[in-house]
């Protein structure tokens, strides 16, 4: 099946900056550095919390973010700032303004307008509220004990909800929501979407298993000390061109990437399993695509609402193209194996990179949506949306999301989850909030299609690969991509980096091309 599309180039290259010379764009570039040094410490004690902060110390942190939030609050509805924007929105368009300009001006007053819907009094209590259910989440996953979260998740719907009502929206209440992750995005639209991901990936699936064909995936179990794991992790980010000098890593019960002054201050998390070598390696390169985006953001950004991704659906086409195209790709592992055979050499000293690549690449439905393979990966997000939609849009009695949780998966992947911990209680994302985790499908639409283009830009992208290099695949989309940040909306830089705005028939295609391929269908 062959795919024709406009592949114009819109080489984006160059730093974008400020006109620092305008003394209104100077005073407000002040309010929102001053404003972004306050997030970043938020996010860095929300990163303590998520690695190495005492189990005992969750109710104090609790305070202390709730603490930072107010105090960005009145950062955020501060009049002046609302009379300033206003001011530079009335002549923004004019030609002494830059592109980078309009877009500091328009996610300043973006997010200005989203903090004057709310009271300070919510946004604190919504801080106290995720520190809380956070610990109670961890807790409860550990304890396959979903009774002892209800009241946290609860707590967190009716919030949502509030912040949706005051936010406003046309259809329904998670379109509100949707929107403070994907701007302009809504229920209508992810639907319209999703549907034919939905029937390509279970189409897909169904022919898979009916093939009878199977992978052999015994060299991803075994014994892998956790510090082994750790080294690999640090090893194949460095190679993939994670600047360590300006990030670290660490574990943690989820696995995330934050940004504490992008591009200079950029960290990642993974989880090991000492049995299961795949969940911390393929977290790595995962976290380690949103880890390059943020890095690669020009630094005359930074401490702006500009400085990373344009939206969560941009960030995961990072992470998903990273980890799935590149990162389970054969050349990929033909030119990375000896990391492989030097950090784990009883494991993999006599295995081949086809054999282990291939590996990656099983399918065979599974509970865990963070270890799941490209084909089944989307019915999993799919299970999350249509469950948030209930949860946000709905009276759902939280008591039921167990069984709810379990229909889902029973119906779209023929299997059922023996346990809560395993079920509901997977994700850390319901201890802040709702309308997420469409990103991560989108991300998966827009890899595609960034792919697509990449391998028409760049003749030699497996040679290269095979040879150990992914310099190649980093500075291009540097100089296409990350460089400019958030300065154009999702639509705008899809048409700058692929020539088209979003088309779901690249993920089609890719999907189905790639494992008719490996399972010989």
């Amino acid at each position: 099946m062959a795919i024709i599309h406009d592949q114009t180039q819109h080489n984006t290259a160059g730093t974008p900056d400020f006109t620092r010379s305008n003394a209104r764009i100077s005073e407000l570039l002040g309010r929102m550095q001053e404003i972004s040094a306050l997030g970043a410490l938020s996010a860095l004690a929300a990163w303590d919390q998520n690695t190495i902060m005492p189990e005992g110390a969750g109710e104090v942190r609790g305070t202390q973010m709730a603490v930072m939030q107010g105090i960005l609050y009145e950062r955020w509805t501060n009049p002046q700032l609302g009379s300033l924007l206003s001011q530079l929105e009335e002549v923004v368009h004019g030609d002494s303004f830059t592109d980078a300009d309009r877009s500091l001006i328009r996610e300043s007053a973006r997010t200005y307008t989203q903090y004057t819907k709310l009271s300070r009094a919510l946004v604190e209590e919504m801080a106290r509220t995720e520190a809380a259910s956070f610990e109670a989440w961890r807790r409860a996953r550990s304890n396959n004990d979903f009774a002892a979260f209800a009241p946290h998740l609860t707590r967190t719907i009716a919030l949502q909800r509030e912040v949706a009502d005051r936010f406003g929206y046309q259809q329904t209440r998670y379109d509100a929501l949707l929107d403070l992750y994907e701007p302009e995005l809504s229920v209508e639209k992810v639907d319209a979407l999703f549907t034919p991901v939905r029937v390509v990936s279970s189409t897909l699936l169904k022919r898979i298993q009916a093939s009878g064909h199977t992978i052999d995936t015994a060299c991803l179990h075994g014994h892998f000390p956790a510090e082994k794991q750790l080294e690999l992790s640090r090893e194949i980010l460095k190679r993939i061109g994670y600047d360590f000098s300006r990030g670290a890593i660490a574990q943690s019960p989820h696995p995330f990437t934050t940004g504490l002054g992008s591009p200079f201050d950029v960290r990642v998390t993974v989880r090991t399993n000492e049995q299961f070598i795949q969940q911390s390696l393929m977290a790595a390169i995962h976290e380690g695509g949103h880890a390059l985006y943020e890095q690669g953001s020009a630094a005359t950004l930074v401490q702006t609402p500009i400085a990373g991704g344009a939206s969560m659906g941009m960030h995961e086409s990072q992470s998903r193209l990273w980890e799935n195209a590149i990162g389970r790709s054969e050349s990929f592992w033909r030119g990375q194996f000896d990391l492989m055979r030097k950090i784990l050499p009883a494991q993999y000293g006599k295995l081949d990179s086809a054999t282990f690549a291939r590996a990656l690449n099983h399918v065979e439905p599974s509970l865990v949506r963070v270890e799941a393979d490209e084909v089944t990966y989307n019915l999993h997000i799919i299970i999350r949306y249509e469950l948030e939609k209930m949860m946000v849009n709905g009276n759902i009695a939280v008591e039921s999301l167990p069984r709810l949780w379990n229909e889902h998966y029973q119906e779209y992947l023929g299997i059922t989850p023996n346990s809560d911990s395993d079920g509901i209680l997977q994700d850390v994302h319901r201890t802040s909030g709702f309308g997420y985790f469409p990103s991560y499908t989108l991300g998966n639409l827009n890899a595609a299609q960034i792919l697509s283009t990449l391998r028409s830009a760049l003749p030699n992208f497996d040679a290269a690969l095979a040879e150990g290099e992914t310099a190649h695949i980093l500075h291009w989309l540097q100089n296409h991509m990350y460089n400019v940040g958030a300065i154009y909306r999702p639509d705008e830089l899809m048409k700058r980096v692929t020539g088209a705005t979003l088309d779901a028939s690249y993920f089609n295609h890719y999907l189905t091309s790639k494992f008719e391929q490996l399972y010989a269908l």
